[in-house]
């Protein structure tokens, strides 16, 4: 008798027991915005394709982007795609969801805001629906567990822009494999983006947040459309550069002497071996001051914060601290 109690107690404490240890995700994470600053922060230069490997549909579909789109009407509260998190400022907000029995975890959240839908990863088994199934903002996504990474496949999403700012396109076929890890305070996610139609190879990227206990990133607010450019009022006007005609298709040439097959987003540009067949032709910038002062030396100088980045040095051209728009030479660097 004892022994069937004995027993029938290991039963129950293992069943109020996960199956193993699973790493705790749940919580506000900020962004580190020394960590691929001009992506993260202000937004990519516009004509800068560099580190994308794009079809020729998908370089030809980005080149017809103008900036002032996303000012339309239509498309202020457009939401962007599942995966821009990635590209973005704003920290991420992870929250599990529980079953009945208040203990199995059978969703995981990266909530969502007023610009992007909330990423709902379930891992109660239920499988993807038919490839004839409604795509959302959000798209569908299942994950599973692969030692203390959380693994995610998503589907079923709607076309949008893969990297924000200078309109490089994804399909209503892309597909996005997503890895989340955590250690210690520090959150790590790697999405792997696929697309049969505007991208040649996976498209992966990295990023790093650390735990803010004093975060609130749920910003899942009301979007509200308003006239961003009164030139455009009532014309029934979209914006957008016809094939050929994009003014900033040569700006990476111009501004940073790339060759301009690097700054187009071919696959082959994206390997280290790449570098050996423009080492007798590459002239690097004298300073980056010169050249794109709004940008210049990034988060070690533009955010503010005394210290960002210790023992970080960045030849500006003698512009010295910059502000939100940079400074021209004259004004120099004690205003």
């Amino acid at each position: 008798m004892l022994n069937r109690v004995g027993a029938l107690a290991l039963i129950l404490v293992a069943s109020a027991t996960p199956a193993f240890a699973q790493m705790e995700l749940s919580g506000a994470y900020t962004s580190r915005m020394y960590e691929d600053y001009i992506e993260r922060g202000p937004g990519e230069f516009m004509g800068n394709f560099t580190g994308m490997p794009l079809t020729d549909d998908g370089r030809a579909k980005a080149l017809l982007y103008t900036s002032n789109l996303p000012s339309t009407y239509e498309r202020q509260c457009l939401a962007q795609g599942v995966g821009v998190f990635q590209y973005r400022p704003r920290g991420v907000q992870i929250v599990k969801e529980l079953g009945p029995s208040g203990t199995d975890v059978i969703a995981w959240i990266l909530a969502g805001d007023n610009l992007r839908g909330e990423l709902r990863i379930w891992m109660d088994g239920r499988p993807h629906p038919s490839a004839n199934a409604q795509h959302v903002e959000g798209g569908f996504t299942t994950g599973r567990w692969q030692g203390d990474i959380l693994v995610a496949e998503t589907t079923h999403v709607k076309a949008s822009w893969i990297r924000r700012g200078v309109g490089i396109p994804a399909s209503d076929e892309s597909t996005m494999t997503t890895f989340i890890s955590r250690h210690d305070d520090l959150l790590t996610i790697i999405t792997v983006q696929r697309d049969p139609y505007y991208l040649s190879e996976p498209h992966v990227v990295s990023r790093v947040w650390q735990y803010d206990p004093r975060g609130n990133q749920f910003e899942d607010g009301i979007c509200v459309t308003g006239n961003e450019i009164p030139s455009l009022e009532d014309t029934g006007q979209v914006p957008h550069y016809l094939p050929g005609k994009n003014p900033e298709e040569n700006f990476m040439v111009r501004t940073f002497n790339l060759p301009k097959d690097a700054a187009m987003g071919h696959a082959y540009t994206l390997y280290p071996e790449y570098r050996k067949t423009i080492r007798n032709t590459y002239v690097p910038p004298a300073a980056c001051g010169t050249r794109a002062p709004g940008y210049c030396c990034g988060w070690i100088e533009r955010q503010g914060l005394p210290g960002g980045a210790p023992n970080l040095s960045c030849n500006d051209g003698g512009f010295g601290q910059l502000g939100p728009r940079g400074r021209t030479a004259a004004e120099g660097s004690n205003r």
